[in-house]
């Protein structure tokens, strides 16, 4: 168990190459946020709320793989898709940095690129961070940002 983040392409797919890919283990995330709130890298905004399959005039039986769907059905569902995805790729006209809830879970919420320059410039500015990435303490510090800086050059990242 973990935490998968892919960075992604300007135009939303994920990038190719195994430098795109991180993985923090379940155990460390905890150290990883924790060293991004003491640098002010974390926003803490609510979780947001995803649309009801009902708002839809859906229920958990439209999307079985045996279910039969008219023309109507089949629009609606991908109505809801559509909103479903626009709450995971929502983000803060000007943001402050990331929010928390989007590395805390494994939902695939986009982590903006206005939301990682705004962490990384925070991050930057910080009095302590001449030594915050020397390999002692958290060893996936270092890896994790330098990880954040490559993401800031392409579409942002998506948490898994």
């Amino acid at each position: 168990m973990g935490y998968d983040f892919y960075i992604q392409t300007a135009d939303g797919k994920p990038a190719a190459g195994d430098e795109n890919y991180f993985r923090i283990p379940w155990t460390a995330m905890p150290r990883t946020l924790d060293a991004m709130a003491n640098f002010r890298m974390l926003v803490e905004l609510p979780v947001p709320s995803f649309p009801s399959l009902s708002a839809y005039g859906l229920t958990d039986r439209d999307f079985q793989p045996d279910a039969q769907r008219d023309q109507a059905t089949s629009n609606r569902i991908a109505e809801y898709r559509a909103a479903y995805q626009a709450v995971k790729d929502a983000s803060e006209p000007q943001p402050a940095g990331i929010p928390s809830y989007k590395l805390t879970y494994n939902g695939g919420f986009l982590v903006a690129l206005a939301e990682i320059t705004a962490a990384l410039s925070t991050y930057e500015a910080h009095p302590h961070v001449d030594i915050a990435e020397v390999p002692v303490g958290n060893p996936t510090w270092r890896h994790w940002v330098a990880f954040l800086r490559r993401a800031k050059k392409h579409g942002g990242l998506r948490a898994h």
